[in-house]
């Protein structure tokens, strides 16, 4: 490779960290907002709020016994994803995965790839499930033997690139992460009567659970939900 295409490798590379680390740092500023706001406020700062914890080594086991994962990305490429480590830092839940890459086709090379991200997006799913997604900020490629020069420039330059655009594929071949928790999605109230001197009929109403605030702090991942009633209705009469 001439020495104009090592320094654009170069540049790329530099461009890819700063983006990374400009995302991490956004969410590590947001991570210690919510510290102080919890600090200021108290963890619990609505009666319709209630919180769920879990520890980091549960979360762990929920991550690890996903992989071995193994998808083919577009350039004749296989992406196997082997282990995955969790920390907490700077109140975010940072999510380490690594595996490797190996192009099938002419020129043929393979490398070790390291993705880096969190965990992201804390919701309830259709099944009434509290799930959340893992979101990659980078993806970095290594020689498989940790030599130099073991995998030439230029194969791993494209190896790399290849890597960098499908790394939305990558995220979303990432299974969701289930907390083992099951939330009801509505508040049904069972009626009593015809017989007697009072009767009610059955009522239900929906809610509305949303995620306020998320503390990755002390080996615990806590999430703060709140939950919204509507109206009380009458029950819908199913099929006869």
């Amino acid at each position: 490779m001439s020495t104009v295409g090592l320094g654009a490798c170069r540049n790329d590379r530099t461009a890819r960290e700063l983006v990374t680390e400009r995302d991490q740092l956004t969410r590590e500023i947001a991570g210690y907002r919510t510290l102080e706001d919890v600090a200021e406020r108290g963890l619990v700062q609505h009666p319709n709020e209630v919180v769920l914890s879990v520890t980091d080594s549960l979360l762990q086991n929920i991550l690890e016994v996903s992989l071995p994962i193994s998808l083919d990305i577009p350039g004749d490429v296989r992406v196997n994803l082997n282990t995955v480590a969790l920390t907490f830092r700077a109140n975010v839940a940072r999510v380490d995965v690594t595996g490797t890459v190996q192009r099938m086709s002419f020129p043929k090379a393979a490398a070790l790839l390291v993705l880096q991200g969190g965990i992201d997006e804390i919701r309830m799913d259709s099944a009434q499930a509290l799930n959340a997604r893992i979101r990659l900020d980078r993806a970095d490629l290594r020689t498989p033997t940790g030599v130099p020069n073991a995998l030439g420039p230029t194969a791993l330059s494209i190896l790399q690139n290849i890597t960098d655009r499908a790394l939305p594929q990558i995220t979303e071949a990432l299974p969701s992460v289930v907390f083992p928790v099951r939330l009801e999605s509505a508040l049904n109230l069972p009626g009593f009567g015809p017989e007697g001197a009072l009767a009610v009929e059955p009522a239900t109403a929906a809610l509305k659970i949303t995620a306020t605030r998320v503390i990755a702090f002390q080996n615990r991942l806590t999430v703060v939900l709140r939950v919204d009633r509507g109206p009380l209705g009458p029950v819908p009469l199913g099929p006869r």
